[in-house]
């Protein structure tokens, strides 16, 4: 073989090594065989929040959730209306209170940014003070297990979340998810 002939095909292939694109091959190794050609798929904040909710209700033996349009236009006014003061104190007397089930998030880029999946979490990790067998909260003062039951809560078919960015601070957010039929009934274990 001809030395030049053997460095004209090796450098490309050296080259090729070092691309951050990955080859056909590889994707199609990660994918498990198959390779799919376009543009990588798009996950929608409405997806996270749905598959957050969906995990938790799995790890607790209670069937998945559907995504509701309508809540969702619901928990967007309802946020709309927290992002101005950038709290979660709930609001006064909302026309959809007691025909929707409601958890409320706020977090910063400095500790949590923000994400559907981390609001989730956030009341999902409720589930640490909420004892099962008797069905109470031990959680310590001002906090509560209830976003944690609301999103395992057996009964609960429907969602529909909606996040805004802070008017007097871009680095907050604040989030809401409306859940139906709703939660958290007194007397009622969540599943």
């Amino acid at each position: 073989m001809c030395p030049l002939f053997f460095f004209l095909a090796v450098i490309p292939l050296a080259f090729a090594a070092l691309s951050p694109h990955a080859s056909v091959a590889a994707v199609a190794a990660r994918n498990n065989g198959s390779f799919t050609a376009g543009q990588p798929k798009v996950v929608t904040y409405q997806q996270q929040f749905l598959q957050a909710h969906n995990e938790a209700r799995t790890a607790a033996g209670v069937p998945p959730l559907v995504w509701n349009s309508t809540l969702q236009l619901d928990s967007l006014r309802y946020a709309n209306e927290l992002r101005h003061r950038c709290s979660t104190t709930p609001l006064y007397a909302w026309g959809t209170d007691g025909v929707y089930g409601r958890n409320l998030f706020k977090g910063s880029r400095m500790d949590i940014p923000g994400t559907p999946t981390e609001a989730v979490a956030s009341w999902v990790d409720e589930k640490r003070c909420y004892h099962r067998r008797s069905n109470t909260c031990a959680a310590p003062d001002g906090r509560t297990c209830g976003g944690y039951t609301q999103v395992v809560w057996r009964a609960t078919t429907q969602v529909g979340c909606a996040r805004r960015r802070c008017g007097s601070s871009f680095d907050d957010t604040v989030a809401v998810c409306e859940y139906y039929p709703p939660g958290n009934i007194e007397g009622q274990r969540p599943y």
